[in-house]
């Protein structure tokens, strides 16, 4: 989602921006100001007044150009694949307007796609795209998109619910002025007029837009603008008669220097007999502003620019003049702006990582040191004779004397098979009760017995032990070879011979 969004709304003689920034719940309009074109050079001067305002930095900017510089015809095509429609356009308009098409950028909209693709096409002499493009680059400006002026605004109004299917949108800007048709909501005029005998607006000197409104509505004679008005219901009944259609507009929406001039909405409710309704996109619900902002606010001056500024792109109405020779290089990287919160969300990132590594580093260690301090508490506990413990290699260490251990063993004849020295001990240890008290000091194994020598504390227990041991199946008989006391008298000392059974 972009961040900050900038509307260049352009026409004859003025030039309006609004700034717009998108939020998760709709857009904000963080910064509007306008300019007058005057002069040889206006409008240069006045780009270059707009773009010397502070804060005037976004990251897409969608531009508006007059209506009066295209040439606008509706045409029928067999076809409607849209790459087929763009292809055959230029030969199509080709005896329709008085250049080369050659020279010419040609864009369309589709109205219709029933049987035929009834489609409204733009064309503009290329050096109009070119001069504008040079003097907003030259600014440091490269806009995404380049519309007809008003076309915005009327989106905007088809994307709202109250709109009815069928109206009109009327630009009053004094001599250069514009009319919008939209049918069944979609966009099937664009027509420019001129009215010569019409003074310019006096709107935009330096003063703030409230001003200029006190001026539009201190008495301006509406009686020039009837002519306007009688331009725009004859082109609609002439459309109407050319296409074979029966037009009946349902509401006209206005705008424009002159919106304000007393009695046009009810001078254009009389001549059309339908409501008049002026415009300000400002009044949209997904639309906030700033306080500072809403004090310099003038609808009618700069309704045009917040509805470029608005303009979706997925709408699949209006145009688009960023084509051909002229199309925007795509950054694959996106903007400076992205690349560098794209650069600080992966710094954060690659931070979180290697802390999270460190952190899982500093554990493990803690863990391996406390496993290798319990393997060498055990070495020093099973072997108290190795002194010097090799570091690392206290596991290798006693797996090499279980292994001695093992080899060094007595293998002692039995009647269930060969059985090893622990075997033995275990079946020893096994046959001895628990609950007697009794300490071995000494035990030799040879190939015809086993000599089990220690003490304990009576003679009745030397006995019990005695028959615990004569019940091992590998020995034939036990025998007590001496029982006695020893020097303190409180200590049985004995020696019990375990004959091996004869197999």
């Amino acid at each position: 989602m972009p961040g900050k969004i900038l509307g260049l709304d352009i026409s004859s003689n003025y030039i309006t921006a609004v700034q717009v920034a998108s939020t998760l719940k709709g857009y904000q309009v963080t910064m509007c100001c306008h300019a007058s074109i005057k002069g040889s050079d206006g409008l240069g001067n006045a780009l270059e007044s707009i773009f010397t305002q502070p804060g005037l930095k976004s990251d897409i900017c969608l531009c508006s150009i007059p209506a009066e510089n295209f040439s606008y015809r509706n045409l029928y095509l067999p076809f409607h694949d849209p790459k087929k429609i763009r292809q055959t356009l230029p030969f199509e308009i080709e005896t329709m307007v008085p250049y080369p098409v050659e020279d010419l950028l040609v864009d369309f909209t589709v109205i219709d796609r029933a049987d035929q693709t009834e489609v409204l096409t733009a064309a503009v002499k290329k050096e109009v795209i070119s001069d504008l493009l040079d003097g907003l680059r030259s600014r440091g400006v490269d806009p995404d998109v380049m519309e007809i002026r008003c076309v915005p605004t009327v989106l905007w109004l088809l994307g709202q619910e109250k709109t009815p299917e069928d109206g009109l949108f009327l630009q009053m800007d004094g001599r250069k002025n514009t009319l919008v048709m939209f049918l069944k909501k979609r966009l099937v005029l664009v027509r420019a007029f001129t009215l010569n005998d019409v003074p310019d607006i006096p709107a935009l000197s330096d003063e703030t837009p409230r001003l200029n409104e006190e001026k539009r509505s201190s008495g301006q004679p509406v009686p020039p603008y009837h002519t306007l008005f009688t331009q725009v219901k004859n082109t609609v009944h002439s459309f109407a008669v050319r296409n074979n259609r029966d037009i009946h507009p349902e509401i006209i929406f206005y705008s424009g220097l002159w919106a304000g001039v007393p009695d046009t909405q009810q001078a254009l409710t009389r001549l059309f007999d339908v409501p008049a309704e002026a415009v300000d996109p400002a009044n949209s619900e997904k639309v906030v502003m700033e306080a500072d902002v809403a004090l310099s606010w003038d609808p009618a001056l700069m309704g045009n620019a917040l509805a470029l500024a608005l303009k979706d792109a997925r709408q699949g109405q209006g145009f688009n003049f960023r084509k051909d020779i002229f199309e925007k290089k795509k950054h694959y990287f996106g903007s400076g702006k992205e690349v560098r919160r794209t650069c600080v969300f992966l710094i954060i990132l690659l931070c979180f990582l290697i802390a999270n590594a460190g952190t899982d580093y500093y554990f493990l260690k803690k863990r391996y040191e406390a496993v290798n301090r319990n393997i060498t508490e055990i070495f020093r506990k099973t072997l108290p004779e190795m002194k010097k413990i090799p570091r690392g290699k206290e596991v290798d260490v006693m797996r090499s004397e279980i292994d001695k251990l093992k080899k060094s063993s007595v293998s002692l004849q039995i009647p269930t098979g060969n059985r090893g020295v622990l075997d033995l001990l275990k079946d020893i240890s096994e046959r001895i009760p628990k609950s007697l008290t009794v300490r071995i000091t000494r035990m030799v194994i040879d190939m015809e017995a086993v000599r089990i020598s220690g003490t304990t504390d009576t003679f009745n227990t030397v006995d019990k032990i005695k028959s615990g041991l004569a019940s091992l199946p590998c020995f034939s008989t036990a025998v007590i070879n001496s029982a006695k006391l020893d020097r303190s008298g409180k200590r049985v000392e004995f020696e019990i011979k375990l004959d091996r059974s004869g197999q």
